[in-house]
């Protein structure tokens, strides 16, 4: 089940990737060029990029992801398939800039310290991350985008400056501090302070967690009882 899952997921960001641009579009236009046609793939912030370099570097990353994750977890598979989505979205940032080596190396560094943040946050502060899905989009994500800041620093963020078009010279460009500016606000702000407001009030009404004893005997207690039942029946009326 975990290995059909990720799989999945794996298909699905792929997905998401390419969903993330736009396939065909006339840049000319845009880019000063007046009656001439650019017709390229762009990112979202219609900065010219090609589908393939992404698609190869969503799998140098994914790859990265899956050696690390076999490495650091000893063979665990639950881990090690984890870990091939962490790789991608440690590399995500910056995927449409990164040369392919440079995705798969920042997919392995974002998966081992994804991996021991999850135990060290697990015993300090006894905190249960039962899927693993703060590691791998939470801790590996933060990562990704502060790695981003330092490998592509200068590169441009988009095509475009604030209130002016693309002129070669005045754009946005990728810095380390705007980018762990932009993991706080979007992994600390926007994700932790309201996740945790939210979980104390549920925490308060009785609604976050479920009894210990249910907790104990299982969630599907009453169904799996409920199916030997039914077992039985079909059992008795074929004899």
């Amino acid at each position: 089940m975990v290995t059909v899952g990720l799989f999945l997921i794996y298909t699905g960001f792929w997905g998401f990737y390419a969903a993330c641009n736009i396939p065909i579009f006339d840049l000319g236009p845009e880019y000063g060029m007046e009656g001439i046609s650019y017709w390229t793939a762009t990112n979202i912030y219609v900065t010219p990029t090609t589908l393939s370099g992404i698609t190869f570097n969503f799998l140098m990353s994914l790859s990265g992801g899956l050696l690390a994750g076999y490495w650091i977890a000893k063979g665990d598979p639950f881990w090690t398939y984890s870990s091939g989505l962490a790789g991608i979205i440690c590399a995500s940032a910056g995927n449409d800039l990164y040369h392919p080596i440079q995705a798969m190396i920042i997919g392995m560094i974002g998966v081992v310290i994804a991996y021991k943040l999850h135990y060290w946050v697990e015993r300090k502060f006894k905190i249960d991350d039962a899927v693993g899905a703060v590691a791998v989009h939470g801790y590996a994500g933060f990562v990704g985008l502060v790695i981003c800041g330092f490998v592509l620093n200068g590169y441009p963020s988009s095509g475009y400056s604030v209130g002016a078009m693309w002129d070669g010279t005045t754009y946005a460009t990728i810095n380390p501090l705007g980018q762990f500016l932009g993991a706080i606000i979007m992994f600390v702000v926007l994700g932790l302070i309201p996740g945790y407001v939210i979980a104390k009030v549920l925490h308060g009404m009785g609604k976050l967690r479920i009894p210990r004893e249910v907790e104990i005997a299982g969630l599907d207690y009453e169904m799996m009882e409920s199916a030997k039942s039914d077992e039985k029946a079909v059992s008795s009326a074929t004899r």
